[in-house]
């Protein structure tokens, strides 16, 4: 399985089984990678569809793991069992022309403010450019400060160029 770990998560990355397992049967995914059940599993911004395309997505690209989700774990302590914190997600492989690849991530509501979006943005974007990405882009709600925040502590910049209204563009660039 490739996992990515950062201080304080580990990302594992779906393959095609974890993925369908997420997508239908929740209770198998969370014992297949031994975390606590989470009863409020997926975190915005996923929805069953963005689960079930990954799925789909890994049958047509089976050797895509990494391109189309991540579980992102965390474990706080010895005596605590490690927590499915979030989901994250590289919207499929960079542009072949520009070299783009979008990141998704949401983080369950206990967990948002600790950090671990920091953690997760970092990690997932050191691995799309040592993979042949060029700029990992992030959509946002434009009043989305604190999503903003974490994007900017990461050194993501808006691009002032919002793909539809109410939503803003962020990018941090290879070179950056």
């Amino acid at each position: 399985m490739l996992t990515l770990t950062a201080e304080r998560i580990a990302l594992l990355a779906l393959d095609r089984d974890l993925a369908a397992l997420q997508a239908s049967h929740r209770s198998a995914f969370f014992n297949a990678i031994a975390v606590t059940h989470e009863p409020n599993w997926p975190p915005a911004p996923f929805e069953q569809p963005g689960l079930e395309w990954a799925v789909t997505a890994l049958e047509k690209d089976p050797e895509g793991q990494g391109w189309y989700g991540w579980a992102i774990v965390a474990s706080e302590g010895e005596r605590t069992p490690p927590r499915l914190v979030g989901l994250a997600a590289l919207i499929g492989r960079p542009d072949e022309f520009t070299g783009d690849v979008e990141l998704a991530f949401g983080l369950l509501p206990e967990f948002q403010g600790r950090g671990f979006g920091g953690e997760t943005i970092r990690a997932l974007a050191a691995w799309a450019f040592a993979n042949g990405a060029q700029r990992v882009i992030a959509h946002l709600d434009a009043e989305d400060a604190q999503a903003a925040h974490t994007l900017a502590r990461q050194g993501f910049a808006d691009t002032n160029e919002p793909p539809y209204p109410g939503v803003s563009r962020w990018a941090l660039s290879a070179a950056a």
